[in-house]
């Protein structure tokens, strides 16, 4: 697997989400040998790439749940580039203080895509549900009544149920994104932009189609400048030279307002 090192070594370090006992940090821990610093949101994750940090992993799709759109705008708008991928198994589990009891349990706090996942679990039970900027931030909740969603028990918790989540296929990908362009590996990322025109979308398709180009992911995510318009985000396996791969994008660029390669990378597996 890829072991990330940063271009400028005083800012050796990779944020991610929450702390030792979240999915990213599991994330990070198998991406980078660098360095972890923890933040609180996603947001401070974000902005700690090119300044106190010189990457970070951020998750950018659940199997279940979908894109995480606050990741996928972050590539568009801070110019990041994508490094590595990981797909990450998601198993949650319910996790109370000691002692605790399923039957006592009236409180669940955990991130809202954490949440999401575990709707069917949900339901069989008449308590509240509050969200929680992380999972790690949820498990600092549990106490008496009140139980996480998350990865893993803190000191004094326990897990009252595990493999909770609606789908025992439940997966998460997690890129290892930086201010670096990375051109090596199986899988291109672009961004683009098109007219908002009739076949705009259709003739990008069919360029790549006609090319023998396998589009193995594509997202649409509303542009933030509230005006209705659309970015697309797409992967592509790609085997062949980067010399290649810059006269693919060149010619895609005739039917888009805007292309971005957002890297040539691997995607592991964990």
């Amino acid at each position: 697997m890829l072991q990330y090192k940063a271009v400028h070594k005083t800012d050796e370090k990779i944020a991610y989400l929450g702390d030792e006992y979240s999915y990213s940090h599991e994330a990070a821990r198998r991406l980078t040998e660098l360095p972890l610093c923890a933040y609180g949101s996603m947001s401070e994750v974000i902005d700690a790439v090119g300044t106190e940090c010189s990457g970070a992993v951020l998750p950018l799709e659940n199997n279940v749940e979908g894109a995480v759109g606050e990741a996928l705008d972050a590539l568009a708008e801070r110019r990041l580039k994508i490094s590595a991928e990981l797909v990450l198994p998601i198993v949650h589990s319910l996790i109370a203080e000691d002692g605790v009891k399923l039957s006592d349990v009236r409180l669940i706090v955990s991130h809202a895509q954490a949440i999401g996942q575990c709707r069917k679990f949900l339901s069989e039970f008449d308590c509240k549900i509050m969200a929680a900027p992380s999972t790690s931030a949820a498990l600092l909740r549990v106490g008496g009544d009140t139980a996480a969603i998350a990865y893993k028990p803190r000191r004094g918790q326990y897990a009252v149920k595990t493999h909770i989540q609606d789908s025992v296929l439940n997966a998460t990908r997690f890129a290892l994104v930086t201010r670096d362009m990375r051109r090596d590996g199986g899988t291109v990322s672009v961004r683009f932009d098109v007219a908002n025109a009739p076949g705009a979308l259709a003739h990008v398709l069919d360029y790549l189609y006609e090319r023998g180009v396998n589009l193995t992911r594509i997202i649409s995510r509303p542009h933030r400048s509230g005006n209705g318009e659309y970015r697309f985000f797409a992967d592509f396996d790609f085997t062949r030279d980067n010399a290649a791969l810059d006269g693919l994008l060149d010619g895609m660029k005739e039917y888009c307002r805007e292309l971005d390669l957002l890297g040539r990378y691997d995607i592991h597996k964990a």
